[in-house]
């Protein structure tokens, strides 16, 4: 099954795989990267002080893996409900003796607050672990009932490609050898109008993997026509190549 191919801003991996084995042709562009924060201080801090919080919200598999290993470092244990969203924060969580609480249904940080409903966080004192670019749904929705602490403990950081691969991509793109391109944050996005700017990509359909980075995408003038309906690299997968598979 080949036809024009699929840009992916993100590294090759389990996603690509997918659409390889479904016949597409797949080129990956990473775009960004993320990185632990330069002084771990605060968070090793707070780590040593969980205790006080009735409930932490971890909405990435990064924050996740950076939480548990200063968890293991610091020889603290946590018994309150930890708030997971999406299903590789997890997995991430999982199998360390937490209390993982968890909606399946859930894309956004929203939906998982309306899962348990604000009333199971009114007058608590919570604890959001997030990246430097993460939205502050949480805070925004739960700040007027509870009191919630944010620790910031990774940052994202854009990379510039080669200038030989830009050119060879844009090159493929004018070409109409490459058909789509495939977001997976807003930070991917921006990275992407910024490389390849809005005039060499009118020609070019988007996915997104979730209602707010296709929102970011739609904004910057890119022509979004498949939003995953779930928030998970696998469910993207499967989802979009039933999708091109359909319009045919």
């Amino acid at each position: 099954m080949r036809g024009p191919a699929i840009l992916v801003i993100r590294p090759d991996d389990g996603f690509s795989q997918m659409l390889r084995e479904n016949g597409f042709e797949v080129v990956n562009l990473e775009l960004i990267r993320t990185e632990p924060v330069d002084d771990p201080t605060e968070l090793a801090e707070t780590v040593r002080q969980i205790g006080k919080y009735e409930g932490i919200f971890v909405t990435s598999p990064i924050a996740a893996e950076i939480f548990l290993e200063c968890l293991k470092n610091e020889g603290v244990t946590y018994s309150g409900k930890v708030y997971a969203l999406g299903g590789r924060s997890r997995e991430a969580l999982s199998g360390h003796d937490l209390s993982v609480v968890y909606d399946e249904a859930a894309n956004t940080a929203q939906e998982l607050i309306e899962s348990f409903g604000v009333d199971e966080f009114a007058g608590k004192k919570l604890l959001f672990i997030r990246g430097d670019r993460s939205l502050r749904t949480i805070p925004q929705l739960l700040g007027s009932t509870a009191t919630v602490d944010e620790l910031v403990v990774y940052r994202t950081i854009d990379s510039r490609p080669a200038t030989g691969l830009i050119e060879a991509i844009v090159d493929r793109i004018i070409k109409n050898e490459i058909g789509r391109v495939c977001f997976f944050s807003p930070s991917g996005v921006k990275g992407f109008i910024n490389i390849f700017g809005a005039e060499d990509i009118t020609n070019l359909r988007g996915s997104a993997i979730g209602d707010t980075t296709a929102a970011s995408a739609r904004e910057l003038g890119i022509n979004i026509d498949f939003i995953s309906q779930r928030a998970a690299a696998e469910d993207f997968a499967v989802g979009l190549a039933a999708y091109l598979k359909s319009i045919e």
